[in-house]
């Protein structure tokens, strides 16, 4: 499987952690780029990180997407495999062994970064999913590992259920390791607030 990033690493910074971002249905890999540097903004870094580009694109309209929209429990997790593998792939390069791992998407992205830490349980060192899809997770494996989670959603979010925000927050809770973020008035989307709160987070 052919995997397309977009990569901005210091091998030679003080700076450990590398960030992975995964975005969302009908956007491209610019999307986490951005959300990564508005992480740090303000603190005289530059971040390193692999932005990766969905595996379909959008016919006529164009951009990208990790897995069809509406298909199945069985189809999310398995494409999610696909792109874990290939992902995982680049990352066995002793280049990248120093670096602490942190996985960051939105929607789709965040599902497929839960997906990753359920496959690889003690590789990263925490995931930040913003408004993640959860669908048919209820019954999933239990969360292990020493991963760390950032979960957020926006109050007004109407294009995850609630019933599955509540999955997710349920099923990330068990792990002992979650930190649950909401905000008031905000949909299916990200906000200031939500970058503020994920910037301390991460103590940056």
């Amino acid at each position: 499987m052919r995997v397309q990033t977009v990569a901005s690493i210091d091998f030679n910074s003080d700076d450990d952690l590398l960030f992975l971002g995964f975005h969302g249905f009908g956007n491209n890999e610019t999307e986490m780029i951005r959300v990564i540097d508005a992480l740090y903004d303000g603190s005289g870094h530059k971040p390193n990180y692999m932005s990766f580009r969905g595996t379909y694109s959008r016919p006529f309209v164009g951009n990208y997407y990790w897995y069809p929209d509406g298909c199945s429990t069985e189809e999310r997790r398995r494409e999610c495999h696909r792109v874990d593998t290939a992902v995982i792939g680049l990352l066995r390069s002793p280049a990248y062994a120093r670096f602490r791992k942190v996985l960051i998407g939105f929607s789709q992205g965040g599902y497929l970064s839960y997906r990753m830490v359920l496959e690889h349980p003690d590789l990263f060192d925490a995931a930040i999913l913003m408004s993640p899809s959860f669908k048919g997770e209820k019954g999933s494996a239990p969360v292990t590992g020493r991963t760390r989670f950032a979960l957020c959603y926006g109050c007004e979010d109407h294009t995850i259920p609630v019933a599955d925000q509540r999955t997710a927050r349920i099923k990330l809770e068990q792990t002992g390791n979650l930190t649950y973020f909401e905000y008031p008035g905000m949909g299916h989307g990200i906000c200031d607030a939500e970058i503020a709160d994920l910037r301390r987070w991460m103590g940056l």
